[in-house]
């Protein structure tokens, strides 16, 4: 489970890293605020809290933790390296970090080989296992 939940993650992440670092409108592209896409991206983030509830739905977390503030603080991490440099290479420690507090069963049962673009996986030279 550990596995899909930064797999959602590092899509979201790897989208916006993709957008900003290819075009020299990205904050026109990200900003929910603007005109021409604030909406869509709303509806991306919407759409992937949504099956991030699912998947902690399905999974379980703690008893003080709902599967939907589960599915927020998810967000919450990755909207914050959104905006570091070093974003793809803490993803993982991050994600690590983050999924074993949330979910039930523990993060070492799943393994993980989920990479953002430029990052390296768990396990690699940058990010020992």
């Amino acid at each position: 489970m550990a596995e899909r939940v930064r797999g959602v993650l590092a899509a979201k992440l790897d989208l916006v890293l993709r957008l900003a670092g290819d075009s020299p409108h990205s904050a026109e592209l990200l900003d929910a605020k603007a005109r021409l896409f604030g909406d869509t991206f709303h509806t991306f983030t919407a759409d992937l809290r949504r099956l991030l509830t699912d998947l902690f739905t399905e999974a379980g977390t703690p008893a003080a933790v709902e599967p939907a503030e589960a599915a927020d603080i998810c967000i919450a991490l990755v909207v914050g390296l959104e905006s570091v440099s070093d974003a793809p290479q803490l993803f993982t420690p991050a994600t690590d970090a983050l999924l074993a507090g949330l979910l039930t069963r523990p993060v070492s049962e799943c393994t993980s080989r989920v990479t953002t673009r430029g990052g390296a996986t768990s396990g690699s030279a940058t990010h020992p296992a």
